[in-house]
């Protein structure tokens, strides 16, 4: 007669739960960084919206940006987006250089878009 147990022993039964619990805290850890970046990438696809929006609305009007700074804050998706334009004079004086930069708050250094782009005066 075998009269030996066939089991796992307790230390057996410990390292099992130890790698069990790194292999969860890591997939835990995987999906939180993916929510996080997807609400980030969310984030920057509205305020390049909001500072294409804005570059619209600018080459609809009949004249030229002005020149220097001016903010502004703009409603889109139940979210308030501040705006930062700056007009900057080239050599040619019917052109312009206009940059644009959408911040989600209104003291914000950082930047979620900008894009600058040249202007044409129109005849």
């Amino acid at each position: 007669m075998n009269n030996r147990q066939r089991g796992m022993t307790l230390i057996e039964v410990m390292v099992a739960l130890a790698v069990f619990s790194l292999a969860a805290l890591a997939a835990v850890n995987v999906s939180t960084e993916h929510m996080r970046s997807l609400s980030y990438i969310e984030q920057k696809t509205l305020a390049l919206w909001v500072a294409n929006n804005h570059l619209t609305q600018l080459q609809l009007d009949k004249k030229l940006p002005k020149l220097g700074d001016s903010r502004g804050k703009v409603e889109l998706a139940g979210r308030d987006w501040y705006w930062h334009q700056e007009g900057v004079k080239t050599e040619d004086p019917q052109f312009r250089m206009v940059r644009i930069r959408i911040a989600a708050s209104e003291d914000s250094q950082s930047a979620l878009a900008r894009l600058t782009t040249y202007m044409v005066a129109k005849k």
